[in-house]
């Protein structure tokens, strides 16, 4: 009896010897993964970085060409841009004279002596053969080491053996031609000439703004013109930050998924949702002056006051990216403002484009309630609301358009509520228009985040509620804080 207890007993430690190493086995698999996983987080850490520090680099270049420049300041701020933070090795700022050739105005990087003075006496007929594509649309000329070998006259001239070729403008005989690119014994230390998307994306976020700043210097010298500086402006920017958008999405589904960085992808969403809006009332405002002008009301109380808004909007838009570092950080500052205030400055702010439409809005206020919290992102909030409503009532054509806020104080929490006409919400969507990316509108007209994140500002940063509901023909949001 003792042998037969003693075999069973070894039985049972090798069984259990032999599901403990199917444990560690399981175990060191799903390691594994998480550590792939992980990897992969690193690695769109890494893009997003990147992604960002050129947003910031273009913000801080955008701010540099604000103003009245002369052209020659616009080629010398280009060119610098372009060998300091885009790190090619030469650079050409080409400018198209009333002879109908370019000049080169500007030039900078890696050359000697005689190199300078050959490029300083360079000239390129506005019509020649090479420029061709562009005359036609392309977006650039690219001549690297997978091109046929062409134009071998113009690799010598600009002295580039690969380069890039951009016009800048809008126009089928562009104002100006930016070239990048290095020498044959000096390209492996410099960025590449690539035609890749996302090497052609970056360049292009830098070109379009040059190309703006370009145009609202020539729209400058013409002010029966002034509107369209804004306008493409706002044209340009604001399909530059639809592109990042999309990209930037699809990073955030993945971060997600695998449970890291969940609030990375609100913020990135954030701040493009941040900057359309008030990219669009830019280009309302320079409307309704093209508008005023036209009808001779352009009086220099009028241009001062739209030149205020004008500020107030860039002014919000200069803090967006130093607000989106810190926007979930714990030590922000809150303080307290006037809940009218918010309210009023808001309503100023979309005053051309409400009147446009013939939307009438009317405040309530009762007493004079307070609110502790942010007030840059109450507003933010609020114009996501009014424009659904703008966009509610242009999309179904309704008569006599009307938006009432009322503010009041429940307890000790404020409230304001903004209610429309616009025929109210559909009920089985209504419980899911504050999820992030759901949107009953075109790939052109939004991106679903915008009361996504006003709801995450109201209840994450502000520690309130954002609610909805149908009533009388219209819609009712509730915000208490």
């Amino acid at each position: 009896m003792e042998e037969i207890r003693i075999n069973t007993k070894v039985e049972q430690n090798d069984v259990s010897i032999s599901e403990l190493q199917q444990e560690i086995q399981i175990l060191s698999q799903q390691v594994k993964r998480l550590i792939k996983a992980e990897g992969k987080l690193y690695k769109f850490q890494e893009e997003l970085d990147v992604q960002l520090k050129e947003y910031k680099d273009l913000y801080q270049l955008n701010r540099k060409l604000s103003g009245p420049l002369d052209m020659a300041k616009i080629c010398d701020l280009t060119v610098e841009y372009a060998i300091q933070n885009l790190n090619y090795e030469r650079v050409i700022f080409l400018q198209l004279k009333h002879t109908g050739k370019y000049h080169v105005c500007a030039m900078n990087g890696f050359y000697d002596e005689n190199e300078k003075n050959k490029l300083a006496e360079l000239t390129i007929e506005e019509d020649a053969p090479f420029l061709a594509p562009l005359r036609t649309g392309s977006e650039c000329l690219i001549y690297n080491a997978e091109t046929e070998e062409q134009e071998q006259e113009y690799r010598k001239e600009l002295h580039m053996d690969d380069f890039l070729v951009y016009p800048l403008g809008a126009y089928s005989h562009p104002p100006a031609l930016l070239v990048v690119g290095n020498t044959a014994e000096n390209a492996e230390f410099y960025r590449k000439i690539s035609g890749s998307n996302g090497h052609l994306h970056s360049m292009g976020n830098f070109v379009g703004l040059i190309s703006s700043s370009i145009e609202n210097r020539i729209s400058y010298q013409k002010m029966e013109e002034s509107e369209r500086k804004y306008r493409h402006l706002s044209e340009e920017l604001e399909q530059r930050v639809r592109e990042a958008v999309n990209e930037l999405r699809q990073k955030d589904r993945i971060l997600i998924i695998q449970g890291r960085q969940a609030v990375m992808g609100e913020m990135i969403s954030n701040i493009a949702h941040q900057w359309r809006q008030p990219l669009n009332i830019l280009g309302l405002l320079a409307q309704d002056m093209q508008l005023a002008k036209k009808q001779g009301d352009l009086s220099k109380e009028y241009v001062d006051t739209n030149v205020k808004k004008i500020m107030e909007v860039i002014q919000q838009m200069s803090k967006t990216i130093d607000d989106f570092r810190s926007y979930f950080k714990p030590d922000k500052e809150k303080v307290e403002f006037q809940a009218f205030e918010a309210v009023e400055k808001t309503i100023s702010m979309l005053e051309g484009s409400f009147k446009a439409s013939h939307i009438l809005i009317e405040v309530q206020q009762t007493g004079d309630p307070v609110i502790n919290g942010y007030p840059g992102e109450f507003i933010q909030v609020l114009l996501n609301i009014l424009f659904n409503a703008r966009d509610a009532f242009l999309a179904r054509n309704v008569d006599d358009p009307k938006i009432r806020i009322n503010l009041f104080a429940e307890g000790n929490k404020t409230v304001v509520t903004v209610t429309d006409n616009a025929g109210g919400i559909q009920e089985e969507i209504i419980d899911k228009i504050f999820e992030p990316y759901f949107t009953t509108k075109g790939p052109e007209q939004g991106t679903g985040v915008g009361l996504f994140m006003s709801k995450t500002i109201i209840e994450k940063n502000m520690v309130g509620s954002l609610t909805v509901r149908n009533i009388g023909g219209g819609a009712e949001f509730r915000i208490m804080v």
